[in-house]
C-alpha cells in the first residue's frame, strides 16, 4: 500500500483548509465538482468536492498518470498501476484521524479513482459560490453555466484557492 508522505498530507490539509475554513468572496463562482490538487511523489491528485449529491462533500483519490496493459485486440485495456488494495480505506482512516466523520467509500482498488463522502457540509460561502455558478452567467442568461465571456470568467478567478508548500 501506499504509504503517506508529507506531501500526501500537505495536499490533504490545504483541500480540507479549502472546504471547511477558506471564507469565499461573495461575487466568485465555484464549479460544484471543486479542484485537484498534485501529491507527485505518490503519482496521485486528490479532489476536493464542495457539493457532490445533495450538497455532500467528498475527498477523491486518482492515479495521475495511469500506465495501461494491452490486453490484445478487441480486448479493453487495464491499468497496470490502480490504486493499491486498501489505499482508499487508508484515506478514509486518514481523513477520520484529522477529525471527520466518514459517511461512505466507493471504487477504489482494482479501479484508478476512489472517493470518501464526508457528513459534513462544505464553508457556506464556498456552498453559495456553487449555488451562483449554478445559477449561470447572469449577463448572458440563454448561455447558462456554459458562457464564456470576461465577466464569467472573472467569477471563477476570484476563488480563493488553497496554496501548498513546494515540497506538495
Amino acid at each position: 500500500m501506499t504509504t503517506p508522505t508529507a506531501g500526501h498530507r500537505a495536499v490533504l490539509d490545504a483541500g480540507l483548509r479549502w472546504l471547511y475554513e477558506t471564507e469565499q468572496p461573495d461575487n466568485a463562482w465555484q464549479e460544484h465538482h471543486g479542484l485537484l490538487l498534485r501529491a507527485p511523489a505518490t503519482n496521485r491528485l486528490y479532489g476536493f468536492i464542495p457539493a457532490n449529491d445533495g450538497r455532500r462533500v467528498v475527498v477523491a483519490v486518482d492515479v495521475a498518470s495511469i500506465a495501461w496493459i494491452d490486453n490484445g485486440p478487441n480486448e479493453l485495456k487495464t491499468p497496470a498501476n490502480p490504486l493499491e488494495p486498501g489505499e482508499l480505506a487508508a484515506l478514509a482512516t486518514d481523513l477520520r484521524a484529522l477529525g471527520f466523520e466518514v459517511t461512505s467509500t466507493w471504487n477504489g482498488h482494482p479501479q484508478t479513482t476512489g472517493s470518501v463522502g464526508l457528513a459534513r457540509t462544505a464553508h457556506p460561502s464556498l456552498l453559495a459560490a456553487v449555488d451562483r455558478a449554478h445559477a449561470g452567467c447572469l449577463a448572458h442568461p440563454r448561455r447558462g453555466a456554459f458562457c464564456d465571456c470576461d465577466a464569467w470568467r472573472a467569477g471563477y478567478d476570484r476563488v480563493v484557492r488553497p496554496a501548498l508548500p513546494p515540497a506538495a
